[in-house]
């Protein structure tokens, strides 16, 4: 036990010296090219208005070897101002949804200025303000804590272009110039990511750190899913199939048009008089909840891949249980020995693909 306290000791001393090491080769090497730790190099860590920048803001790579340390006081009003404005946009958002704009501007008027506009500038703005102060206060690129090597303010310089062009266009274009500038408003929800120590300790921990295990269990995933999908297509290829008009006996019938009959509703509850109508007889792929089939891989392993949540298989399930034969109409349980293959795959898909995902 005693040993094994000393190797620890030791790793974290030599962690220590590793690290203090380092710090005195960056700093030998700041004193020897100044306007390496210039902003700009224009503005030198002296300067008042960098100064100011640095107590409101952390650095991205670590500490500041020569500039100043955060204002505990002053970041924290800061990021309470963030903060505040992200929830704000949020909630003008979820008030000024499409419909009401739309009612907003059949009553207004297509203008500018509208209160919403307002707002979603005020925001940007904000997020702009941070950026500014952001790379004055460490360099954006080449300083020794520029903005870039963070990967959270990579994440916000996105954010903050995203909402830019939005505003921009929202503004130059009243009501946005496309969905997809107006979409990028969406991106809003992200900013409580890096704000937000917990959700941004969650996030590293899951997406960052453990990228590299959720390819490992998406390809897992995808080795499980594609000799399913060959099989299926050697099973089921071609026999899914079935014509709009449950009458017919298979394809070679499923022609010409015929007579579907609606019943109307009638003011006491009960069925009205029923008409018919024609309609053109088709012989398709089935769509119980969705259009599916076996015929190709491509299309096998899409649907396997839909089902494996097990979201709509039971609908699939049915149809393949109704197989009679190549070009021959469906019958419900026809072929029940073919809901072997789903409850295998289901079975295996649950305790393989979801078990992985989860851990």
């Amino acid at each position: 036990m005693l040993a094994t306290i000393n190797h620890e000791a030791t790793t974290v001393e030599d962690a220590n010296d590793t690290r203090d090491e380092r710090r005195a080769i960056r700093a030998d090497f700041m004193r020897v090219h100044p306007t390496y730790d210039k902003t700009f190099w224009l503005l030198s860590q002296k300067n008042p208005v960098r100064c100011f920048c640095q107590l409101l803001v952390r650095p991205a790579g670590g500490e500041r070897i020569y500039g100043l340390h955060p204002s505990t006081i002053a970041h924290t009003i800061f990021q309470l101002v963030l903060l505040i404005a992200v929830i704000g946009a949020i909630v003008v958002e979820s008030i000024a949804t499409p419909l009401y704009r739309r009612h907003y501007y059949a009553q207004h008027g297509r203008i500018r200025g509208s209160w919403f506009d307002i707002a979603e500038s005020a925001f940007g703005l904000t997020l702009l303000v941070e950026f500014v102060i952001k790379i004055i206060a460490d360099g954006f690129v080449f300083t020794p804590n520029a903005y870039v090597r963070s990967i959270w303010n990579v994440l916000d310089f996105f954010i903050m272009a995203g909402i830019l062009v939005n505003v921009t266009t929202g503004l130059v274009f009243i009501g946005g110039l496309s969905r997809f500038t107006r979409s990028l408003k969406a991106l809003r929800a992200l900013k409580l990511i890096s704000l937000i120590e917990k959700m941004r300790s969650t996030f590293e921990s899951l997406i960052i750190s453990g990228i590299a295990r959720i390819f490992d269990a998406a390809m897992l995933a995808m080795l499980y899913m594609i000799p399913y999908a060959v099989w299926g297509l050697n099973i089921f290829a071609g026999l899914t199939d079935s014509c709009n008009d449950g009458n017919v006996a298979g394809k070679s019938d499923c022609v010409n048009e015929y007579q579907n009959s609606v019943v109307t509703s009638s003011n006491g509850g009960g069925g009205g008089p029923a008409f018919s109508y024609p309609v053109p007889r088709v012989w398709a792929n089935p769509s119980p909840s969705t259009t599916f089939s076996f015929d190709s891989f491509r299309a096998s392993l899409l649907i396997l891949f839909e089902i494996v949540s097990l979201e709509g298989w039971i609908d699939v399930m049915g149809v393949v249980t109704s197989i009679t034969g190549p070009n021959q109409q469906p019958r419900t349980n026809a072929s029940q020995v073919n809901a072997i293959f789903f409850v295998i795959y289901n079975l295996l898909g649950g305790v393989v693909i979801l078990t992985v995902f989860v851990r």
